[in-house]
């Protein structure tokens, strides 16, 4: 009986604090966006810190606490080119005061990887009391302003902006995707050559980068895990306007080419007989995977062209890069070492 009576007075105690908590609090799960030079996804998971006190079987707040405290995990979506995306995590501390509803948030710690580049934002905003959204601006120079649907509620599309950043897509170097080429570089369909276009040439405003193209490349290469076969410099005649390199496939492989120096107006094609995929602007830098239909392999040549004059010409390179995988038993652990190669990348860096 006694037991029973102490049941009922802490709850008597509990249940109008909980009560009153239930229609101000703001924690729970927001989806939603913020603007940094474009739109990108965000998600807040808020927690309220409580000063509760124990003692023997009831619960008190703490004299003068408002209850004002809360902690945030946030993963915040970002632009790694055009065509890619990431996301990244970092915990939060600030306060919201349920009284005029609003909101403010510091970045604290990074949870797992993150680019380098790439900063946490911090929050600043204010409760709508009827719509139950958060709204406000994000505190970076860079960016200005967020939108948060509070939980259960789904967030509305935004229109399709125009791809401004790209706008010849007919052209496989400027697809998002990879596209098979096979047909478009037979002789007989008269297709001009590539152009040299660097995906990041395509960026659009608050994209991050990990490094230079060449680095990101790289990174995709081992990701991928295909190891650095070797590199082949393009040598150009003495007017510095047509330029040549001779390459070779085994079976299956990835070429690169990279371009340092006055690099507009480069164009270029693969002369093998071959299945080839041009992997367009999903790509960090031009990126080809060629086929051979030949078991033995096939030698080849890249051929090169630029409409400008100035000199000296730029410097080309070719990566050609080898699978590590898919030979079954025949797999085996590569270093990070045999992945990189001391080649596939041009003695200097610094696409222009």
């Amino acid at each position: 009986m006694i037991r029973y009576a102490r049941f009922l007075l802490s709850l008597a105690f509990l249940l109008p604090c909980s009560a009153q908590n239930a229609g101000d609090s703001i924690a729970g799960a927001y989806n939603g966006r913020y603007h940094c030079g474009q739109w990108s996804d965000l998600y807040v998971q808020i927690s309220r810190v409580s000063h509760a006190e124990v003692i023997g079987p009831l619960t008190f707040d703490k004299p003068g606490d408002q209850g004002n405290d809360i902690t945030a995990t946030v993963n915040i979506y970002f632009h790694r080119s055009i065509a890619k995306s990431g996301m990244a995590s970092y915990s939060m501390t600030g306060t919201y005061d349920a009284k005029t509803g609003t909101l403010h948030l510091d970045p604290k710690d990074w949870r797992g990887a993150h680019p380098s580049g790439l900063q946490m934002l911090g929050l600043d905003g204010a409760r709508d009391p009827a719509t139950r959204w958060l709204k406000g601006k994000v505190s970076n120079a860079n960016c200005d302003t967020f939108e948060l649907a509070p939980p259960g509620i789904a967030v509305p599309p935004l229109p399709v902006p125009p791809a401004a950043a790209n706008p010849n897509s007919v052209r496989p170097e400027k697809r998002l995707n990879p596209t098979n080429v096979t047909q478009y570089l037979d002789p007989a369909a008269y297709s001009p050559d590539f152009e040299y276009w660097v995906t990041a040439w395509s960026d659009l405003p608050g994209t991050v980068h990990d490094g230079e193209p060449i680095d990101e490349s790289i990174a995709d290469m081992k990701g991928d895990k295909f190891a650095c076969a070797g590199s082949q410099r393009v040598a150009w005649d003495a007017g510095g306007a047509k330029g040549t390199a001779p390459d070779r496939v085994g079976i299956t492989e990835r070429f690169v080419v990279e371009c340092v120096g006055d690099c507009k107006g480069v164009t270029y094609r693969p002369y093998i007989g071959a299945n080839v995929t041009h992997f367009g602007l999903s790509a960090p830098l031009p990126t080809f995977q060629i086929k051979s239909v030949w078991a033995g392999g096939t030698a080849f040549r890249w051929n090169f062209s630029r409409t400008g004059n100035t000199q000296p010409p730029p410097e080309i390179y070719v990566h050609r890069w080898t699978p590590t995988t898919g030979f079954g038993p025949f797999d085996r652990v590569h270093t990070d070492a045999e992945l990189t190669g001391p080649g596939c990348r041009a003695p200097r860096t610094g696409n222009k």
